[in-house]
């Protein structure tokens, strides 16, 4: 904003400004509103309601229409809602057996999807091409292109710096190293971040799913580990490797699935099935197998305990592969964090499934088209076209 605007002009284009999202914000569910019930919960006159509302129909932002609900005599009052389809978000899900896309609108609302099973031992080039192919085809059932998404998100196992590279990767080939949003940013045509899977998973979970200021996503499968949210915002730490305690090899997260797997007490094809059988003959009674769980269980507490003394949070989510043993695992952990910590937190089971990670990268990408739209000069039109020029 030029300095040279008089003081009283930048006062009035900042309340303009904070009016305009203050409309928006109410406006943003879906629920259409006429005019009245927009003023009572903005909390602005119906005068200013008023002028903001029809602003923002101009701007392509709302849809106005004739209340047909209304008993009022003369002409009939309008109904405004959010225009939810004048921008696109990508989440994209790049993991060791499938790369998911969802596209959503901007209200959350998915209007396409598609998921290609890929294999663990895939190249990274590999791996990359079919998350291309994959954004094309659920571009293709949204009836879009890439240019009507205005920002994604891609989750993916591995330490992710904030500048996209991953770091580190211990699963997927030649994965260290890789920028997937480069690879997917030029088909977009927008900005693309990149972002651990965990810690999408946590976003997800308290936009659908649980929900708590402070809480700790645990990811329980062949692999684990931890996504934080500390005081309602996504914790990723300087480098993106908050919550990354399996790094600590004498908690023995690196091998915990390998050991319970171990116990099997039959042949199984991967970690997963055999794991499955433990957890299933542990069900049954199996002595052998019931101490695996129990071993599995402390394994897990001795690096959640450490995170739980650490940032106190009130809310442990437990998801991934290994959710569906929840009944076995949720009260061991919830008797260890109790013998140790001085407050327990409250203990969930995600119910999300293997839809975290893309549901999680679109709540980011959603997130990100809010901080355009709030950190818009006050002075520059609030329009659709200037928040997508603005990636």
């Amino acid at each position: 904003m030029s300095e040279s605007m008089p003081s009283a002009a930048r006062d009035q284009t900042m309340l303009r400004r904070a009016n305009e999202l203050t409309v928006l914000a109410v406006l943003r569910d879906g629920t259409s509103r006429v005019m009245r019930e927009i003023a009572d919960e903005t909390g602005l006159s119906w005068r200013t309601a008023s002028v903001v509302t029809e602003s923002l129909e101009a701007h392509g932002w709302l849809i106005g229409e004739a209340d047909t609900n209304g008993k009022r005599l003369g002409r009939p009052a309008r109904r405004y809602r959010f225009r939810a389809d004048v921008g696109h978000v990508a989440g994209i899900d790049i993991a060791a057996h499938a790369v998911s896309v969802f596209i959503a609108d901007l209200a959350g609302a998915v209007v396409g999807r598609h998921q290609v099973s890929v294999s663990p031992g895939d190249s990274a080039a590999d791996r990359l091409a079919t998350a291309e192919a994959t954004l094309r085809a659920a571009l293709s059932t949204a009836r879009l292109d890439g240019t009507g998404v205005w920002a994604a998100a891609v989750g993916s196992t591995g330490i992710i710096g904030p500048d996209g590279v991953v770091s580190k990767s211990a699963v997927l080939p030649g994965w260290t190293g890789v920028d997937p949003g480069a690879r997917l940013s030029h088909l977009l045509r927008c900005p693309v971040s990149v972002v651990n899977d965990c810690n999408l998973a946590v976003l997800a979970e308290r936009w659908h799913g649980h929900r708590a200021d402070t809480m700790i996503y645990l990811l329980t499968g062949v692999r684990l580990g931890t996504g934080l949210v500390i005081g309602g915002q996504l914790h990723r730490g300087s480098a993106g490797a908050a919550g990354e305690i399996g790094e600590i090899r004498e908690y023995g997260w690196h091998d915990a699935a390998e050991r319970l797997a171990a116990a099997a007490p039959g042949p199984a094809s991967d970690l997963d099935r055999a794991a499955a059988q433990v957890f299933a003959a542990a069900r049954d009674g199996d002595v052998k197998c019931r101490l695996a769980v129990e071993r599995f269980s402390m394994d897990l507490a001795r690096g959640l305990t450490a995170m739980v003394l650490t940032i106190d949070p009130d809310l442990v989510v437990i998801g991934g592969g290994f959710a569906h043993a929840a009944d076995l695992l949720l009260p061991r952990l919830r008797q260890q964090l109790t013998d140790t910590c001085p407050h327990a937190p409250r203990m969930e089971t995600s119910e999300l499934g293997d839809e975290s990670v893309g549901l999680g990268a679109v709540r980011l990408a959603l997130d990100t088209i809010e901080q355009r739209i709030t950190a818009l000069d006050s002075a520059t039109p609030l329009t659709p076209a200037a928040i997508r020029g603005a990636s």
